[in-house]
């Protein structure tokens, strides 16, 4: 294997974090994703030159150290030395976090702020503010036509697509990739959001990191992404989206802890079955039984809607103690892995007339 060559990031005043890699040759890459990853230093701007010169497109990914699907996909289409039909620009963040032993465990690296949360301004000043706002800096700079987010969902999953812009190019975009898509006004800092003011951005949620497909869809998806003269129109392909607005957030109060199990084991705090990942993108009913909440549901769950109302009562109840839908609901990015739900949320739910 050649041994490439990394130049570290020459932003001024950022106190740059990002490496570059220019045109990486296929026999540097690695034998494997593993081993491209630890090829890796820290945080890398990777540029791959196209045959339009004019124009140029991004690919962000590993956003959360725990998602590998698109670092996958990235060094696949890498080994296989692709000539991109624009320039590529390929930004993946947290590489530290990924490293961990025993890989691909850590979201972030304990006591640290989820990168994919800090892209708004005005920027903090921890470490992962500073990076999110070079990355920013990065593209202001380069401008491409669409940026691409790619991340793995929390459970096992279908994948999908996320955009807080509902038109035909993010539309293009997400088709590329999957035939399912949400349109959110949610505010969380995500780099999807830079779509309303800088350029068309979605994120990709290509399934859980143990789904075979999820790899696959990303490798096929981002071929596609680089090669395809045009991303932005639809016609590329004959994938028709289904769309789901506006979804709600099931997350836990401030106190409030989570466990996953059979029957309650928690004295204080809301224990969701562990088969509650199987609802991913199908229908919960009222006699869906979805798990425990010792205590008042008002004081362990809260799911608010855009305006901040408080919507807990309307759509859940609790019987005797376990946890139902109120109304039949579809669920989605639904987790069983504690940490994200405890720091993140739960699982993303609508109602099906309301889509």
């Amino acid at each position: 294997m050649t041994h490439p060559t990394i130049t570290t990031s020459n932003n001024a005043g950022l106190n740059p974090q990002l490496n570059v890699w220019n045109n990486p040759a296929p026999n540097e890459v690695g034998e494997s994703s593993v081993e491209f990853l630890h090829l890796l230093s820290g945080p890398t701007h990777i540029k791959i030159t196209g045959k339009d010169r004019s124009r140029s497109r991004a690919v962000v990914t590993l956003l959360h150290g725990n998602e590998p699907s698109g670092l996958h996909g990235v060094y696949e289409i890498l080994r296989l030395g692709l000539k991109p039909a624009v320039d590529i620009h390929i930004y993946i963040g947290s590489v530290d976090a990924a490293k961990q032993a025993p890989g691909f465990i850590y979201r972030m690296l304990p006591h640290h702020k989820d990168l994919n949360r800090c892209f708004k301004s005005p920027f903090g000043e921890t470490e992962q503010d500073h990076l999110a706002k070079e990355i920013i800096e990065s593209l202001k700079t380069i401008h491409p036509e669409c940026v691409i987010d790619i991340h793995n969902t929390s459970g096992s999953s279908p994948s999908f697509g996320v955009t807080t812009f509902m038109d035909s190019t993010h539309d293009a975009l997400v088709s590329l990739f999957t035939h399912r898509m949400i349109v959110t006004d949610l505010s969380l800092g995500a780099l999807m959001e830079i779509s309303e003011t800088m350029m068309p951005t979605v994120t990709i949620e290509c399934g859980g990191v143990q789904d075979p497909e999820s790899n696959l869809m990303v490798t096929e998806g981002l071929g596609r992404y680089l090669t395809y003269d045009d991303v932005l129109s639809v016609g590329h392909t004959d994938m028709s989206l289904e769309f789901f607005h506006n979804p709600i957030r099931l997350e836990l109060k401030e106190g409030s802890e989570i466990a996953y199990g059979d029957h309650c084991l928690l004295e204080d705090g809301v224990t969701l079955l562990p088969e509650i990942e199987h609802f991913n993108f199908g229908f919960v009913t009222p006699d869906s039984r979805l798990g425990f909440v010792y205590g008042d549901i008002e004081q362990n769950l809260t799911a608010k809607d855009m305006e901040g109302r408080e919507l807990i009562g309307e759509y859940f109840e609790l019987r005797e103690g376990e946890l139902y839908p109120k109304k039949i609901l579809k669920l989605f990015m639904v987790t069983t892995n504690p940490e994200i739900a405890r720091k993140d949320c739960l699982f993303y739910l609508t109602v099906p007339d309301e889509e």
